[in-house]
């Protein structure tokens, strides 16, 4: 818990649109009922095939984490569906049910969760070929000892049969504030529909555009189809890249709305640096408009390079969770922890200038206009 994925917290290559990728891979083993179906005994029938080969991966044997669920208390779950390392049905598990992460925090994989194995494999990188790969070669190594069920064709067999393939879901995570201020979001939803991939809120549990962030997101994909889907999804994560520059550029341009995006940047700061007390949702939406105030220009930080300074940024996407503040001080109120996140984006906003001087050029551009 001391550490901070990396994934999360670099911009990567896809710089301030494209913050990174992930790709779910899931196997089950032969003769052992699916986990929604099985026993406890099953279950740790289960654990005790995976857990020794999981923890004999390289990177895993020393630097890993390795918990069962009953272990973990309710704070400790929250924080890990914070960090996007578990998911939902994960956090819900009990006895027989494992977690592995290893030492990087790029890597979880979840025993006993839906499948018997699920693998959330993280990068920054704006493509999935690397994620998919790595996953196949641990599937590769773990399938030299192990019998994974498949079909007469190959197919992966997953406890949904719609689901059956090479048991392989990509996603990736983008964050897209022009084109919510120009309500285009639907458009890119039905655009996306057309194109066989889906869109959702990246926390989905605060608001549909908290912080921003989206996923977008293909369906599982068929056997032998994952090189093509992988190229598919990055054409179409790069359009739709192309696309919040381009709106952001038209938004700044267009005399009518040039002071949406600085307007936007400058409550925030001003949100972030008077407040008293912060929802968590409302800080998410304020530090995504300052990480936009660091790519626009708007914003310059005091001691290192605006690429620098988003990295840092990012950190407090965590350090202001909710769980995390409550793991940092245990017997906190909702109350104290709203105090404790102004006090933290305080000291944010300490570190960054705001241009006065351009917003004042900018009203300039505005009176003349009108």
């Amino acid at each position: 818990m001391k550490k901070l994925p990396p994934w999360f917290i670099n911009p990567g290559e896809g710089g301030d649109v494209i913050i990174g990728s992930m790709a779910r891979i899931v196997r089950n083993l032969e003769g052992h009922a699916y986990p929604g179906w099985s026993t406890e005994e099953g279950r740790k029938a289960v654990a005790a095939e995976l857990l020794p080969r999981i923890l004999s991966l390289p990177g895993n044997k020393t630097a890993a984490f390795c918990a069962e669920m009953s272990e973990l208390n309710y704070i400790q779950r929250r924080m890990l569906l914070e960090r996007k390392l578990i998911s939902q049905c994960m956090a819900a598990r009990q006895s027989g049910c494992h977690i592995v992460i290893n030492g990087k925090q790029d890597t979880t994989f979840m025993v006993n969760e839906e499948e018997h194995l699920v693998m959330h494999l993280f990068s920054e990188e704006q493509g999935h070929k690397a994620l998919i790969q790595r996953g196949k070669k641990i599937c590769n190594t773990l399938g030299k000892e192990l019998k994974f069920a498949t079909s007469n064709t190959g197919d992966q067999l997953t406890s949904l049969p719609t689901e059956t393939g090479s048991g392989i879901q990509l996603y990736t995570v983008m964050q897209l504030p022009a084109l919510l201020m120009a309500n285009m979001m639907p458009q890119v939803t039905r655009g996306l529909e057309k194109l066989l991939l889906n869109i959702a809120p990246l926390y989905s549990n605060l608001g549909d555009d908290a912080a921003n962030l989206f996923v977008i997101y293909t369906a599982p994909i068929a056997q032998g189809g994952e090189d093509e889907i992988a190229e598919h999804l990055l054409d179409v994560v790069q359009s739709i890249a192309r696309r919040e520059h381009e709106v952001r550029a038209r938004l700044a341009n267009n005399a009518e709305t040039m002071a949406m995006l600085p307007d936007a940047v400058s409550r925030a700061y001003g949100l972030l640096r008077y407040s008293y007390r912060l929802e968590h949702c409302e800080c998410l939406n304020a530090l995504s408009m300052i990480r936009l105030g660091l790519v626009a220009g708007y914003i310059t930080p005091v001691f290192c390079e605006a690429a620098q300074y988003i990295s840092i940024l990012a950190t407090y996407y965590l350090a202001t969770a909710p769980y995390h503040m409550l793991h940092e001080d245990p017997g906190s109120s909702e109350t104290a922890q709203e105090m404790a996140r102004a006090g933290i984006c305080k000291q944010i906003i300490s570190d960054i200038d705001l241009h006065i001087e351009l917003f004042d050029q900018l009203s300039d551009l505005i009176i003349q206009h009108e």
